[in-house]
C-alpha cells in the first residue's frame, strides 16, 4: 500500500473515530440527564397533621410514580444506545490506532 493511500487511510480512520466519541458522548449525556431526572422524582410522603396537605403529598407521589414509570423504558432505551456505540467506539479506536501504527513505522 502506497504511503499517500495510508496517509488517507490514517485521516477516514480519525475522522471516523472522532465521530463516534462525539456520538457518545452526547448519548452519555442525554442518558445521564434522564437518569437525573429520574432521581428527583421523589415519592417519599411524609404524612401531617393537615389531610389537605397529605392528599396534595400523595397525589404527587402518584404523578411522581406514573414519571418514573414512563422514563424508565426510556433510560432502558438509552442504556443500550450507549452500551452499543461504546462497541462501535472501540472498532473505531482500534482501527485508528492500527493505522497510525502502519504510518508511523518505519519503512
Amino acid at each position: 500500500m502506497s504511503g499517500a493511500s495510508l496517509e488517507q487511510l490514517a485521516r477516514l480512520a480519525a475522522v471516523l473515530r472522532d465521530r463516534d466519541l462525539a456520538r457518545l458522548g452526547k448519548l452519555t449525556r442525554a442518558r445521564q440527564a434522564l437518569a437525573e431526572k429520574i432521581a428527583r422524582l421523589s415519592t417519599r410522603v411524609e404524612i401531617d397533621a393537615d389531610p389537605a396537605l397529605n392528599a396534595a403529598r400523595l397525589a404527587h407521589a402518584r404523578w411522581a410514580e406514573q414519571n418514573r414509570i414512563r422514563l424508565n423504558p426510556i433510560l432502558a432505551r438509552q442504556t443500550a444506545q450507549v452500551m452499543a456505540q461504546k462497541a462501535r467506539c472501540a472498532r473505531s479506536l482500534g482501527r485508528a490506532q492500527a493505522l497510525e501504527g502502519l504510518r508511523a513505522k518505519p519503512r
